[in-house]
């Protein structure tokens, strides 16, 4: 299989976000199978992650901030994009959706995405994950059927992004053969018949 362009996305900008040691373990997986793999952390992006001014909306291109065209361009590059969300208030986090709804739908359209969820307690996120589907179909991503469930985060991964619980590993396995199989398909059929219009 080809190497894909892969977007991670992480929700969460709490100070001791569990988030963060789940993120690096999605991008070590992903780059061991030799992907091409970025992080997008509203903590490193101009704006913390939040929404002033949509790029779509802005009047003037050239006086967008670096940043949102350098970020929107990686987006219209990908292959697949990966979610990495946990659940606040039984819902997804403020931080996730103002980071991605910064670019237009169109720079996200036909792309395939798979989401990644977490929680301290029990449920793992599910009913993040379950409201991140009409969100990111809204900005025109396809989410593939796969979710990796992290239920009581804490403990599971370490510092440098290495999972210490089997089952989450055998579920990202998974998570990663579905988002591959998807990527490869729709960028291939991309090349070969480009876009509905």
């Amino acid at each position: 299989m080809s190497a894909l362009r892969i977007l991670v996305f992480l929700g969460s900008t709490r100070e001791g976000r569990h988030g963060e040691n789940v993120a690096k373990y999605v991008v070590n997986v992903l780059k061991n199978k030799k992907h091409n793999v970025e992080l997008i952390d509203p903590l490193t992006l101009g704006s913390d992650g939040h929404v002033y001014q949509p790029l779509q909306f802005r009047r003037d291109l050239n006086e967008a901030p670096e940043w949102m065209l350098e970020t929107n361009s990686k987006i219209k590059n990908a292959n697949a994009l990966i979610i990495v969300t946990p659940e606040y208030n039984c819902a997804l986090p403020p931080a996730l959706t103002s980071m991605m709804d910064q670019f237009p739908p169109a720079s996200y359209k036909h792309r395939p995405c798979a989401i990644v969820c977490y929680s301290m307690g029990p449920f793992g996120g599910i009913r993040a994950a379950s409201f991140a589907r009409p969100f990111l179909s809204e900005l025109g991503l396809v989410s593939v059927p796969k979710v990796c469930v992290v239920p009581e985060v804490q403990g599971k991964f370490n510092d440098e992004g290495q999972c210490l619980d089997d089952r989450v590993k055998a579920n990202m396995e998974k998570l990663v053969d579905e988002i591959q199989w998807y990527g490869s398909a729709i960028s291939n059929k991309i090349k070969a018949d480009g876009v509905p219009s």
